[in-house]
């Protein structure tokens, strides 16, 4: 095995009772953003809209208040914007995220250091000798 392949791959929850907020709750929240469709934010992640509905209201019961703003259709169907607060919490989490990737980056680059590495070797050669 090639140690220069080694990384670290890390992903942030936020947990309250049994639902999280994740990187696929703020993926969902993105893609509403962009498009201003709940449906079409589903249809991108391959989700049944009444999927998306559910994710949003656990989203929503975690933080307490609402994420989106909800306009029935009418002629040419309704639309879906983030609220204020729903726009602050993907870029918070989004902040989180990152910040938790690069913690993590750095310390994995300490601790799994080619130094490090070559001295777990050296302690496996040696146990062999044994």
């Amino acid at each position: 095995m090639n140690t220069y392949d080694l990384h670290c791959k890390t992903s942030v929850a936020i947990w309250n009772g049994d639902y999280s907020f994740g990187p696929g709750v703020a993926y969902l929240l993105t893609g509403i953003d962009r498009y201003g469709s709940l449906k079409k934010a589903a249809e991108e992640m391959h989700m049944s809209y009444s999927k998306a509905w559910t994710v949003i209201k656990n989203a929503e019961s975690i933080w307490g208040f609402p994420l989106l703003h909800r306009h029935v259709g009418g002629l040419h169907g309704g639309s879906s914007s983030l609220t204020a607060a729903g726009r602050a919490i993907v870029q918070k989490y989004e902040a989180l995220r990152q910040a938790v990737a690069e913690t993590a980056v750095q310390e994995f680059d300490t601790l799994f250091c080619e130094y490090e590495l070559n001295h777990l070797r050296q302690l496996s050669m040696e146990e062999k000798i044994e």
